[in-house]
């Protein structure tokens, strides 16, 4: 097994956050001088129910039982002199925008809290939607010449999804290094993003920060769950540079409250591996 040289990749994570830091101050430059104002989005949103046919997602009637989001909009930096009014836009798998709200400044509150809300103007019933639709909601700027500009980086994309709660706190294994070189991989959390999929602490089962030396670089990550069916992602810290703890599938277990993770690690030469989390 290969083993890293933890000084050598804290050079490189230092050389990557300075890029990071680079590109963000570029992208605050640009939207300062476009849209006039800086803002920031927090919030939550689900559109989830039960699959009548779990057998046949594709085609499947949902009865739904969660449809809300909320959209917490605040003014990071700028002026709000030339800009007339925010408005709330809807996308529905990527079509026409529909207009559902507008605000006159920021901080605003943007909601909805029925299934009808949703689907208002999009030409779809309830009984049309699928399981893998997606909702779009992005924040336009209106200025009082006329331009328009969009923070279509800080969308909302909430997708068509069968119930599913992850969020808590869980015990972790996996089977590279069962609980950890030293015998315990801390519990780690899991809660829900804006966008209704959820962020895992520690997203590859501990390889890297509790199988390795490398106590201190923690491989956090995001997962998408459809219906039982975790989605193969690279969202990961190390995942898409050094190709630590890629997700290449997985199930999570409702009931019980167990995430299982199938896994790659290229880096360390571990090959296919896979992670129990089981919440507490």
């Amino acid at each position: 097994m290969k083993r890293i040289k933890l000084l050598w990749l804290a050079l490189i994570l230092v050389s990557i956050l300075s890029g990071c830091d680079s590109e963000e101050e570029a992208q605050v430059l640009q939207e300062r001088d476009t849209a006039g104002v800086i803002i920031d989005i927090s919030g939550s949103g689900s559109v989830q129910g039960i699959p009548l046919t779990p057998e046949n997602l594709e085609n499947s009637i949902v009865d739904f039982s969660v449809n809300t989001i909320e959209m917490n909009v605040e003014k990071v930096s700028g002026i709000e002199t030339d800009i007339s009014k925010f408005e709330i836009v809807k996308r529905f798998n990527g079509g026409a925008e529909i207009s559902v709200g507008s605000f006159e400044s920021v901080p605003f509150t943007f909601s909805l809290t029925s299934l009808n809300e949703f689907i208002e103007e999009t030409g779809v019933s309830a009984e049309e939607l699928r399981i893998g639709d997606v909702f779009t909601f992005t924040v336009k700027v209106h200025q009082n010449d006329g331009d328009i500009y969009q923070y279509s980086n800080q969308s909302f994309n909430l997708t068509v999804n069968c119930f599913a709660d992850l969020s808590g706190a869980y015990t972790v294994s996996n089977s590279v290094c069962g609980a950890g070189s030293t015998g315990t991989i801390p519990t780690i959390n899991i809660s829900q993003t804006p966008d209704g999929n959820w962020y895992l602490e520690t997203a590859d089962g501990g390889l890297l920060q509790y199988c390795t030396s490398n106590t201190a670089l923690v491989n956090d990550g995001t997962i998408s769950v459809v219906c039982g069916e975790v989605l193969p992602t690279s969202n990961l810290a190390f995942c898409p540079d050094y190709g630590i703890g890629c997700i290449t599938g997985g199930t999570w277990d409702q009931e019980n409250g167990i995430l299982e993770l199938k896994l790659n690690d290229d880096f360390f030469e571990n090959g296919e591996y896979t992670a129990t989390y089981i919440r507490q």
